[in-house]
C-alpha cells in the first residue's frame, strides 16, 4: 500500500481517478482496507463477513484488466461494502437474524451483479439491524454496530454496519436498504453521505424477503461524499426485469449534474408532527445550514401538508403489515429464532385488519398527491435527517431518550422517534438524501434531509454537493485508535 495514501480521508472519485491514471493498485487498495477491518472491526462491528480471500482475487482482476486497457468505468478496483440483507452469491447472507445465519445463496441481488459487472471489489457484509427492522444495529445475534465517533452511541440503522463502514474508512462506498429510514438514519448519525433513491429506480430483487415492506423498501448506496454517492447510483439504478416494480425511467448522467448553480432555486423547510421532539443542536445546525444555502442563491420558505400528522399511523399500517406477511410461515415454526421485541411487533402488525390496511392505502394516496401539490410550489424540501444526535446504547436499551433534559419513550404509539422525519419520504416513494450538516455540543454528526420530486436525483445531488462543498463538514473525521 502506498504509504502516502490516508484511507480516512480518500474518497471514491479520487481513488477511481488514480486507479486509471494506474497511479493506484487495486490491490494494494484492497490490502490496505482488510487490513484496517482487522485492526478496527473488533471494535466497531461493522462487518459480520469479511470476504478477504475473494476481494483480493476480484482485484487482482481488476489491476488485470486495467493494464490491459479494459478499464470499465468510475467504480473498477474500488473497495465497497453490501448490506447483510442483500443475496450474494456463495457469501453468507444473514439479514442479521438467527434464521439465516447458515444461508449461502445461489444467486446475487442485481445491485451486487451490478457493482460487480462496474468492477467493484466486495469487501465483505455489513452487520444491521435484526431483520432491518429497528433504527439502532443493536443486534442480539450479531452484536451491537458502534458509532466511530463515540462507541458509546449507536450507528443507527438499519444499516448501520454498512454506515460506520464508510464513516470509519473500512471501505470506500456501501449499499444499505431502507423501508423507513434505513440508509439515511445512519448516514446522519455516522456523518457520511446516504441516499434513498425513488422507490423503482433501483432494483429491490435479491433483497431478503421480509427486510422490508415491498411498497416501501429502497436500496441506495452511503459514501463518504454527495459525489461518490452520485458515482455509486449511476452503477446501480435502472430497469431491472428481474423486478417488476423497477422503473425504466432514463437514468441521468448523475456526475454532470454537480456543478449546476443554486440561484433561484425554491425549497420548502418541511414542518409537522416531528418537531416536537426537535432537539435543540439539530435546530440549530439545520438552521444554519439553510442560511449557508441561502447564500449560494436559494429562496425557502415553511411548508407543510393537510394531512401530515397521519403519515406515521399510513408507514405503521402499510409497510408493517407488507412486512409481516413475509415472515407468517417463519412466525408459525421458528418463532423462538426472533428477538422478542422483533417477534412482538410481527405479531401485533398479523393482526392488523384488512379493512384498517386498506383505509391505510387510501390515506397514502391522498398525502401522496397532497406532496406531488407541494412540489409544484416548492422544487425542493428540506428538514433534518434525525429529530436528535445519535443517543446512547444504554439509552436505546432503555427505551427511553434524553432531547434537552427531557426524556422521552423512545418508541411511542405512534413509531420509533427516530423515523418521524425520514418516513414522508418513504410512503411517498420521493428520493431524499441525508448530507452531514454540523455536529453537536458533544461532538456527535447531525444531518440534513433534502428531498425533490420522483427521478430528480440529479437536482438533490446539485444542491447536496453545493451545500457540503461550502460547508465542508465533510473533511471532519471520528478520530479513531487502531
Amino acid at each position: 500500500m502506498n504509504s502516502l495514501i490516508n484511507l480516512e480521508e480518500l474518497t471514491l472519485n479520487e481513488a477511481s481517478a488514480q486507479i486509471q491514471r494506474r497511479e493506484l493498485s487495486p490491490v494494494d487498495l484492497t490490502s490496505g482496507y482488510l487490513e484496517r477491518i482487522g485492526k478496527l472491526n473488533p471494535a466497531l462491528n461493522a462487518y459480520v463477513t469479511i470476504t478477504e480471500e475473494r476481494a483480493l482475487a476480484d482485484a487482482k482482476v481488476a489491476e488485470e484488466e486495467i493494464r490491459l486497457g479494459k478499464y470499465r468505468g468510475p467504480l473498477h478496483g474500488i473497495p465497497v461494502s453490501i448490506k447483510d440483507n442483500l443475496a450474494t452469491q456463495g457469501v453468507r447472507t444473514t439479514a442479521g437474524s438467527k434464521i439465516l445465519a447458515d444461508w449461502i445463496p445461489d444467486h446475487d441481488a442485481t445491485v451486487v451483479q451490478r457493482l460487480k459487472q462496474a468492477g467493484a471489489v466486495i469487501l465483505g457484509k455489513n452487520n444491521m439491524h435484526e431483520w432491518a427492522l429497528g433504527g439502532t444495529t443493536i443486534n442480539p445475534f450479531y452484536g451491537t454496530t458502534r458509532n466511530p465517533w463515540n462507541r458509546d452511541c449507536i450507528a443507527g440503522g438499519s444499516s448501520g454496519g454498512s454506515a460506520v463502514s464508510v464513516a470509519a474508512g473500512l471501505c470506500l462506498g456501501s449499499i444499505g436498504t431502507d423501508s423507513a429510514q434505513s440508509v439515511r438514519n445512519p448516514a446522519s448519525m455516522c456523518g457520511v453521505v446516504g441516499l434513498k433513491p425513488t422507490y423503482g429506480r433501483v432494483s429491490q430483487f435479491g433483497t431478503v424477503a421480509g427486510t422490508g415492506a415491498f411498497s416501501t423498501n429502497h436500496t441506495g448506496p452511503l459514501a463518504k461524499t454527495v459525489e461518490d454517492c452520485a458515482l455509486i447510483l449511476q452503477a446501480i439504478a435502472g430497469y431491472d426485469p428481474k423486478d417488476p416494480l423497477s422503473s425504466s425511467e432514463a437514468v441521468p448522467n448523475y456526475s454532470a449534474c454537480l456543478a449546476g448553480s443554486l440561484r433561484g432555486l425554491k425549497a420548502g423547510v418541511l414542518r409537522g408532527y416531528f418537531d416536537e421532539v426537535m432537539a435543540s443542536d439539530v435546530r440549530k445546525s439545520f438552521s444554519e445550514a439553510v442560511e449557508t444555502l441561502k447564500s449560494l442563491g436559494m429562496e425557502f420558505e415553511e411548508v407543510t401538508t393537510p394531512h401530515m400528522d397521519l403519515i406515521p399511523a399510513i408507514k405503521v399500517c402499510t409497510s408493517r403489515v407488507e412486512n409481516a406477511a413475509a415472515h407468517d410461515p417463519l412466525l408459525r415454526t421458528r418463532s423462538k429464532d426472533y428477538s422478542r421485541q422483533t417477534l412482538y411487533s410481527y405479531v401485533s402488525a398479523l393482526l392488523t385488519p384488512a379493512t384498517t390496511y386498506m383505509m391505510a392505502q387510501r390515506a397514502r394516496r391522498v398525502v401522496c398527491a397532497e406532496f406531488d401539490d407541494l412540489l409544484r410550489r416548492v422544487q425542493l424540501l428540506m428538514l433534518p435527517t434525525v429529530p436528535f444526535p445519535a443517543p446512547t446504547i444504554e439509552e436505546c436499551n432503555q427505551g427511553w431518550l434524553e432531547i434537552d433534559g427531557k426524556k422521552y419513550p423512545r418508541q411511542d404509539e405512534r413509531s420509533g422517534l427516530d423515523t418521524f422525519t425520514t418516513i414522508p419520504f418513504n410512503i411517498t416513494g420521493l428520493p431524499a438524501i441525508s448530507v452531514c450538516c454540523g455536529f453537536s455540543k458533544f461532538g456527535l454528526p447531525i444531518g440534513m434531509q433534502i428531498a425533490a420530486g420522483a427521478f430528480q436525483e440529479q437536482l438533490i445531488f446539485q444542491v447536496a454537493h453545493a451545500y457540503e462543498r461550502a460547508a465542508g463538514w465533510y473533511k471532519r473525521k471520528p478520530a479513531l485508535s487502531q
